[in-house]
Order: C-alpha cells, then structure tokens, then sequence
C-alpha cells in the first residue's frame, strides 16, 4: 500500500508538471515600483515565468524556492512616454524594507535605446558617489554583453542608463537607486536590437555576503530566456 501511495503521489506530481508545462509560462506578478507600494510574490521552483509588460519577451525560471518577483511598466510622469520595462527577482522576502537578501533587477525602453557601449559609458560616468571596477566581456542568455562591478561611496546614487541628463532635480523613470555602501554587478546586453540593464544588488545584504548571493543570481540568470 505505501508503495502504491508513493507511486500515485509521484504520477500526480508529474501530471501538475505536464500540465503546466503544458500551458505555458505565467505572468510574473505586477507592481508599482516607484508609487511607494512595490511589492514581489513568491515564485514557485521550477516554474517558467515571463514578463509579459517587458518591451521584448522574457522568461526565467527560478531553480529554487527562494525567490520572489515583480514586473512593472513604468512612466516618468506617470501617464505618458517614455516607458520602461522593469523585472525583478529578489532573494528572500516579498518587501524591500523586509529581511532582503539580494536582488535581480532588468530593464530597458519600450522607445529605441542607446548602443551597450554608450550605455555602459553613461552608467559608469553620470553623476557622483560611485566607484568602478573595470569592465569585461561576457554573455546574458547567449546575447553578447558587458559586465562591471559597482559600490556606492557617497550618501545616495542614481544609475540613470537612458533619460537624457538634466540639471533639474527630477525623476527618471529608468532610474536605479542606491544608498552608501551597496555594492552591485551591473551586466549590460544587446538584445535584438535592444539594450538590456541587468542589476545585480546586495540590497541591504551585508557587503561581504554578495559574492554568495552573485552565486545564486547567476544560477537564476543561466534560465533566463529573450524568446523572438
């Protein structure tokens, strides 16, 4: 009989895999990142998620339990262009201000974007209170692309990757805030005729921890998919 019951159990548990197999990817939750009520939902290990918002297709599939995600379409002024994509893949709880451990942030514009090289420049030369590493080659779901390190030195930074620059004080809607002491691994990817901007972010995550957490982000990144 136990024999029976692991039996039945296991061919349950294949046909809930087949089944949403079957149906396809979900839609990873939506949020409102930047109104004061962003949020993640837990996402379930193994299951194949897209970004549906996303200005291109995009699909991931966290290896473990432990992630949560959120999708948004984001506007400078709230109602009109330009538009941005965002995915996030978090570590750990489902509110940033809540035990955060880490963080996957994607982006770009539904509006055509700049080349990786002139990205990558902007990133590592607009505004102040942030260090470097050098900057080295690599791949992002088979797409070629830059990477470099990051750590925020002064009290606050922004990464504003494609907004042109202003000397008002105002809000991008493509930007990426950071606090003193964070640390980051910025990837930076040409995508069917698209720039990607992969964050990778301690996030309140003590500083000598990250490269544990860029271990489990990079396992989360290999399932990362820009179908056509």
């Amino acid at each position: 009989m136990r024999r029976l019951t692991l039996a039945l159990a296991g061919a349950v548990a294949l046909v809930s895999v087949l089944t949403a197999a079957a149906a396809g990817p979900r839609d990873m939750p939506m949020s409102e990142p930047f109104s004061g009520n962003w949020h993640a939902t837990k996402l379930a290990s193994g299951i194949t998620y897209q970004a549906s918002v996303f200005p291109i297709g995009l699909r991931v599939t966290p290896p473990d339990a432990s992630w949560a995600g959120a999708q948004m379409k984001a506007t400078s002024l709230g109602k009109v262009a330009p538009f941005y994509g965002w995915a996030t893949i978090d570590q750990g709880g489902t509110n940033p201000k809540i035990n955060p451990r880490g963080e996957i942030a994607i982006m770009t514009a539904y509006a055509p974007t700049p080349s990786v090289a002139a990205t990558v420049a902007t990133l590592r030369t607009r505004g102040h209170g942030a260090t470097y590493q050098a900057t080295s080659t690599t791949t992002l779901a088979g797409f070629p692309a830059v990477q470099f390190d990051a750590q925020i030195t002064g009290k606050s930074h922004l990464f504003v990757p494609f907004s042109p620059a202003s000397n008002k004080a105002t809000y991008h809607a493509d930007e990426y805030d950071t606090d003193q002491g964070q640390v980051l691994h910025i990837i930076v990817a040409g995508v069917r005729g698209k720039t990607v901007v992969v964050y990778m972010d301690n996030l309140g995550l003590p500083a000598d921890q990250f490269p544990a957490f860029l271990a489990k982000a990079d396992a989360v990144l290999k399932t990362l998919k820009f179908p056509g």
